[in-house]
């Protein structure tokens, strides 16, 4: 990306980037690491919206073009290195230069086509259907999250997705 907006940023796992209640002032490309966007329900259980390992883009879309009050977190899942964009360039495509633009292009659709890939998934597919579309949108992450992520981006208990593993394990043998 044009180093002339974007700053890189180390962040440390579990720092937080954007916070449910804040107007959103950067999109962040993941050099190194992975961050997570989320939300948390009234009752205070986390819903994970993306993941974001080495080379996606994660930001609030919503509140950096509508300048309102973010739903959503985003944190750091992982010590990662980033790219800050400002959201004041990404919504200002006219002066962009044609590289920059077609790289944020690709990356928007990118996540575009993975959104609703997730929202099918969650409306019509079943636990090993996800998972295993988990495993072909973020085969970087199999072995990096935890099992309590994966099973909560799923919508599953972690002791359900050891048992979705063995079964698949055991199909491959």
């Amino acid at each position: 990306m044009n180093v002339k907006i974007t700053k890189i940023k180390k962040v440390r796992k579990g720092e937080l980037l954007l916070s449910h209640g804040d107007v959103a002032s950067y999109a962040f490309k993941v050099e190194k690491g992975c961050l997570r966007s989320y939300v948390i329900d009234d009752t205070g259980k986390e819903h994970i919206l993306q993941f974001a390992p080495e080379g996606w883009l994660v930001g609030d879309m919503d509140s950096s073009t509508h300048q309102k009050p973010s739903i959503i977190f985003i944190d750091a899942i992982e010590d990662s290195e980033i790219s800050l964009i400002s959201t004041d360039i990404i919504g200002d495509f006219h002066t962009l230069d044609q590289e920059l633009l077609v790289q944020l292009s690709t990356k928007l659709r990118n996540n575009l086509i993975a959104t609703n890939n997730r929202v099918i998934g969650l409306l019509s597919a079943t636990a090993v259907e996800r998972y295993i579309e988990f495993t072909e949108t973020y085969p970087t992450l199999i072995q990096r999250l935890p099992l309590k992520l994966i099973a909560a981006y799923i919508g599953i208990t972690p002791e359900y997705l050891s048992e979705i593993r063995r079964k698949i394990a055991k199909k491959g043998n």
